[in-house]
């Protein structure tokens, strides 16, 4: 039975949201391509390396409202993401792309990805999992003299897709201007593998493929997506909100 979700802004979160989720039930994956909006203008390329998924969504997520950027989110998962025992299990790079120039320090983005995650954290595995809202951390440091600006560090969240367990996230991320655009990129790597592990190397590549040295800002729009193997749901934006089927 079809279930109308009240509110015209709330398809972009749902999307997100159910993606995510499609990840624990193994859902097929579509095949590759560069998305159509979101950071994706005509001029920027971040290729998606073979076996890849990828997604794209608002920010602020609905998960996170207090998040303190605005533009939006494009991700590259590998393809062991929500697989516990595959070696690149929780590997993936996203880029923040933001309108105007954040705060790039330890401090600032320590806070930013706490919020994320533990935002994300509540909102997939809130019901299910018995999260501890103390556990929710940042820890960064600057890399010294780095060009572009580079922190390094470790997010404290958990697993709420499969295990509900906690996770420890190395994390690589630097702020990168691009010029003749309205818009910086906040690139960051994440794996619970450390960073000398092989993982790192396909991370590091794919974050390098990027380039945006000119596009146009864009917004992230809702699409289609289709049935979610496991749970079979179809997200379908109307003019009155989304249904879900």
């Amino acid at each position: 039975m079809a279930h109308v979700l009240e509110g015209a802004n709330r398809p972009a979160y749902r999307i997100a949201l159910l993606v995510l989720l499609s990840w624990t039930f193994a859902c097929e994956a579509r095949p590759p391509k560069q998305p159509d909006s979101a950071a994706s203008g005509p001029s920027i390329r971040w290729p998606i390396p073979t076996g890849w998924k990828h997604e794209t969504f608002v920010l602020p997520p609905e998960f996170a409202p207090d998040f303190p950027y605005h533009g939006t989110e494009d991700l590259r998962f590998m393809p062991g993401f929500n697989s516990p025992t595959a070696p690149d299990y929780w590997s993936y790079d996203f880029i923040w792309w933001v309108v105007e120039p954040p705060p790039f320090d330890p401090t600032s983005l320590a806070a930013a990805l706490t919020t994320y995650f533990r935002g994300l954290a509540t909102a997939v595995g809130g019901s299910k999992y018995n999260l501890d809202p103390a556990r929710f951390r940042a820890v960064l440091t600057s890399v010294p003299a780095s060009e572009p600006p580079r922190v390094t560090g470790q997010v404290f969240t958990y697993d709420p897709f499969v295990t509900g367990l906690p996770i420890i996230l190395n994390v690589e991320a630097e702020l990168r201007s691009c010029p003749g655009t309205r818009q910086v990129a906040i690139v960051v790597a994440l794996s619970p593998k450390d960073t000398a592990d092989s993982v790192w190397k396909a991370l590091r590549a794919t974050i390098g493929s990027l380039d945006c040295t000119a596009a146009a800002l864009s917004v992230a729009e809702p699409g289609r997506l289709g049935d979610l193997n496991g749970l079979g749901l179809v997200l379908i934006p109307t003019q009155e909100g989304s249904i879900v089927a």
